[in-house]
């Protein structure tokens, strides 16, 4: 299930709703699946929780998918860096030695190669928010 498809399920199920109800509220503030689909479940929208059910399963089934590419898209980006510094800096040197990720982060950041440092920072996140 694709998220334009939950969007427009929620639009739907939205508009029955009272503007009182939970869910009616987790919606119109963009709440995660997760949230929608218990305040759904506890005033009784089975339906729609069921539905919610589903693509956050389909999201988990997704996931390695989108963890793999997180990684080689951060690899990638890695090696692009790499090709335009030079041996003598600390980045280029934890790079060439094969070190992790919040190393090379942390070398960037001492390098003030502050965007390499943001995206490793950010790859780290998500590869962590995955592992959850």
């Amino acid at each position: 299930m694709r998220m334009k498809n939950i969007d427009e399920i929620l639009r739907s199920f939205r508009v029955d709703l009272p503007a009182n109800s939970k869910t009616a509220k987790a919606i119109d503030e963009g709440a995660a699946l997760t949230e929608i689909s218990e305040c759904a479940e506890e005033e009784g929208i089975h339906e729609l929780a069921s539905i919610l059910f589903e693509a956050q399963q389909e999201e988990l089934r997704e996931a390695p998918r989108i963890r793999d590419d997180l990684i080689t898209l951060a690899t990638e980006f890695i090696q692009n860096a790499r090709k335009s510094l030079p041996n003598t800096c600390k980045t280029a040197q934890a790079i060439d030695s094969g070190a992790s990720w919040e190393e090379i982060s942390e070398c960037a950041e001492e390098d003030g190669l502050h965007e390499l440092a943001s995206v490793l920072f950010e790859a780290e996140q998500e590869q962590l928010r995955f592992k959850s």
